[in-house]
């Protein structure tokens, strides 16, 4: 067993020596470049998966972090649009109570839930419908008002939970009104085109000046007197005519209502 053992160490000497000797007069050169070669393809096979699985890794860290974010981001948004939402609320109860207070109106506040004139080409026919009716005390010829305490319109009709109402610039809707003119005058507001109000049936001998305001008369019954429409923009005397042209500025969106006051007479 020993002298097999020593038999193999010196056939390793011999071997190791054969190559010391090889590699000392350039023998093994070629031997070395193609071990190299071999060497270095699987060492950058090795690197590049290794960096192909970290690139992996990394991207969908990456996109987990974006996904993140973007939920992030969206549950900001929708919190602060709740917080928009309820502070445009606030500000209009708030609207609603001062006016009411400094005036003396049995009311009741609405939401608007459509606008007939989104599926209607032509604006000239602008209705609103709100989520009150006849089973909350609403009828025809109700006076609405904005948050801001401008006349908007009237009820035109009513079901039992919802009720029909015709802006003041709706070509079919008329309200009485009066000028604080010198004259008093008092005269028929309907709506022009969807675009402004126009005041009919005063005649050319009173003086009426832009600028002038105009308000409810109190000549229909179950609409107060001094609700305040708007204020007189153009004023046109046709020679011949019995009547001037006049057109108000209604000051409201019909498109920013989404609440409204209606009055209830005592």
């Amino acid at each position: 067993m020993i002298k097999q053992n020593k038999k193999i160490y010196k056939i390793i000497l011999a071997v190791f020596g054969l190559l010391v000797f090889l590699n000392i007069f350039g023998f093994l050169k070629p031997v070395n470049k193609v071990l190299g070669s071999v060497v270095n393809f699987f060492s950058f096979r090795v690197r590049q998966e290794v960096n192909q699985s970290a690139a992996r890794e990394s991207r969908d860290d990456l996109l987990k972090r974006i996904e993140s974010l973007e939920f992030q981001l969206a549950e900001e948004k929708a919190s602060l649009s709740l917080l928009n939402s309820l502070q445009i609320e606030n500000e209009q109860f708030r609207n609603f109570f001062n006016f009411f207070e400094a005036n003396n109106y049995n009311y009741l506040l609405a939401d608007v839930v459509w606008e007939n004139s989104l599926l209607n080409f032509s604006s000239t026919n602008q209705n609103l419908v709100i989520n009150k009716g006849e089973k909350d005390g609403l009828y025809p010829g109700l006076a609405v008002l904005s948050d801001s305490g401008v006349l908007i319109g009237k009820i035109v009709e009513t079901e039992d939970n919802y009720s029909q109402v015709c802006l003041s610039n709706n070509s079919f809707c008329r309200l009485a009104v009066s000028l604080n003119n010198e004259e008093k005058s008092s005269g028929l507001a309907e709506g022009n085109l969807g675009l402004s109000v126009k005041i009919n049936f005063i005649p050319q001998n009173e003086d009426v000046s832009i600028g002038d305001i105009v308000f409810s008369s109190g000549l229909e019954k179950n609409i107060p007197k001094g609700l305040y429409l708007g204020e007189v923009v153009n004023v046109e005397k046709k020679e011949n005519d019995i009547w001037q042209d006049i057109v108000v500025e209604s000051l409201f969106n019909s498109k920013s209502l989404n609440r409204v006051a209606v009055i209830i007479p005592e």
